[in-house]
């Protein structure tokens, strides 16, 4: 475990672990979010396009044609 200790300026020593360990989990975060609203909309999507072509009827050329 590496500790932050108080520097003369007035930052910490050994902040960019930390640093980089925050850029990846919002990175992370940022992605889950991106796939799950595109795998949301997807399904609704399919769904929608589902219940309109159970609306629809097929034409009667459609069903004699073998």
């Amino acid at each position: 475990m590496i500790r932050a200790y108080q520097a003369a300026h007035g930052g910490l020593v050994f902040e960019t672990q930390r640093r980089r360990r925050q850029a990846r989990s919002s990175r992370l975060l940022a992605v889950a979010t991106v796939l799950g609203m595109a795998l949301a909309v997807g399904t609704v999507q399919h769904f929608a396009a589902a219940q309109l072509d159970a609306g629809r009827t097929a034409p009667a050329a459609w069903n004699d044609a073998k």
